[in-house]
């Protein structure tokens, strides 16, 4: 199975700031993850932002979190976040990742 890991802004409301938080675009059900995931709804970033019905996007996302703290990983920490994925066996699929032009994609991997 291919994942998607991607930054994505998310308003902190109790610091009042935006963060580019780590996230992926699907749950891998994988139990060796459940302690670094959290699901949060994703929040509009403007009151201009509407319910676009021809998106794909969820109501919620499931973004990284450091084990200890809970707090969200930021892209500043992808390397914590590949080191949880490599010591549970995903790869990261660095030919497959130049193939797609988001800027929002950090890469894509598999297990």
């Amino acid at each position: 199975m291919i994942y998607k890991l991607y930054k994505t802004i998310y308003l902190d409301k109790y610091n009042k700031c935006y963060k580019n938080i780590i996230t992926i675009n699907k749950n891998p059900n994988d139990p060796a993850l459940t302690t670094v995931l959290k699901q949060v709804s994703r929040q509009k970033l403007s009151p201009f932002e509407g319910f676009d019905c021809c998106k794909e996007n969820n109501s919620c996302i499931l973004a990284f979190i450091d084990p200890n703290t809970k707090e969200f990983l930021i892209e500043d920490n992808i390397d914590q976040v590949f080191s949880i994925l490599i010591d549970n066996d995903y790869k990261i699929e660095y030919k497959m990742t130049k193939l797609i032009k988001d800027s929002k994609l950090i890469c894509l991997i598999s297990k």
